[in-house]
């Protein structure tokens, strides 16, 4: 026995190395397994703050999976982390903001197309009894209160040019539940908000864009005109109605026109407010397209748009997504009569060149007033 006692410390020795070599591999491989796993979660988190600054503590997370925007009968269990980076990334898009669940598009990777929204708040009989010459679609926040007060009482009021039609609605996403509860308030007295539930972010504009012509395709597809525009503009809507709408009637079928930008590039740094990388955007020019600071439409475009929009694969840039869907649809856009008509920058104002021009952008509320009312006064003295 004393003889084979070296044989047997041998083995000893030998199944201890290979009792340490395996526990080494598997911990290894389950080191290897979930690490990635728990840092791709975090990374989509990250990713998703810095590339929109969302204050993800101002939104409660929603414990269910959005179905068609309703909530189901019976809350569905938590999302578990053990599912896959995928379905935490739709855990963290779809998220609750008060009572609304909210899908947001924080940056434009996250969609290859759009998705559909819910109206929160909707306006669907304003085209009921009379149809519109003419609706205003004004991009705008829960918190410029006071540009949507300025253009009520300017270029936006639906009596601007006596006998022609206008209607004019301002286009919301959502925020926190206190601003859209002060919504709700101040749509109860206008009845001139459209709001769907995605986040109301400036990444989001696109969605904006879409639910607007989505609107005006499902309720008031007999509308001669559709006007996009921001709430930062001035729109001098009776030179519009008269110098250039008016002359159109009976509408062309697919007209579309505004400040037109040809051969416009892809910012490619991304510290720029406009960057779009490659993977979103591969080519090396854009189609000529108009600013989104204002471009007018026949209403017969307005459905063709939206049917693209199933189509052509999501950007954040509303005007270069537009243009998209127009090529797409192999739709040319119009040159405006002359160049000066739509502007993408703030005029210096005097009365007489306001009287001949149909946009100018980065006016306050009270610029808006002063404006108006002053070319209202010298509009006789100009001239047409």
């Amino acid at each position: 026995m004393t003889r084979y006692r070296k044989y047997f410390l041998i083995s000893r020795r030998c199944s201890l190395m290979c009792i340490f070599l395996i526990g080494s591999i598997c911990f290894l491989g389950i080191y290897l397994f979930f690490v990635p796993k728990t840092f791709n979660y975090f990374a989509v988190l990250a990713k998703i703050k810095v590339k929109e600054n969302i204050d993800l503590s101002l939104i409660e997370r929603s414990t269910f999976p959005a179905k068609e925007y309703d909530k189901p009968e019976t809350a569905k269990k938590p999302i578990s982390f053990k599912s896959n980076v995928s379905s935490f990334k739709q855990f963290l898009l779809n998220r609750k903001v008060g009572e609304l669940t909210v899908n947001a598009a924080p940056f434009a990777s996250e969609l290859d197309y759009i998705p559909s929204f819910r109206f929160v708040i909707n306006e669907r009989d304003i085209c009921n009894e009379i149809t519109p010459f003419l609706i205003l679609l004004i991009a705008t926040k829960a918190d410029e209160k006071q540009h949507r007060e300025a253009i009520r009482k300017t270029w936006g009021n639906e009596s601007v040019v006596p006998g022609i039609k206008v209607v004019r609605l301002f286009m919301l996403g959502v925020n926190s539940k206190e601003q859209n509860e002060a919504l709700l308030r101040e749509s109860s007295q206008y009845h001139d908000i459209i709001q769907q539930d995605f986040l109301d972010t400036y990444k989001n504009l696109t969605l904006k864009t879409i639910m607007g012509l989505k609107w005006v395709a499902a309720y008031c597809g007999g509308a001669n005109f559709v006007m996009k525009t921001d709430s930062d503009v001035f729109v001098n809507t009776e030179y519009l109605i008269q110098r250039l709408l008016r002359p159109l009637m009976p509408p062309p079928q697919y007209y579309f026109t505004g400040y037109l930008v040809r051969n416009g590039q892809p910012h490619r740094s991304n510290e720029s407010k406009w960057y779009v990388p490659k993977e979103i955007y591969s080519a090396e020019r854009y189609p000529d397209f108009c600013s989104g600071t204002g471009y007018v439409l026949s209403g017969a475009l307005a459905s063709k748009i939206v049917n693209a929009s199933l189509k052509v694969k999501y950007i954040y840039l509303e005007d270069i997504y537009v243009a998209l869907c127009l090529e797409h649809e192999g739709i040319d856009i119009v040159p405006p009569p002359e160049n000066y008509l739509f502007n993408s920058y703030k005029v210096p104002f005097s009365p007489c060149t306001y009287n001949r021009l149909i946009t100018s952008h980065g006016i306050y509320p009270d610029e808006q007033i002063t404006y108006w009312e002053t070319l209202q006064s010298n509009k006789y003295v100009c001239g047409k």
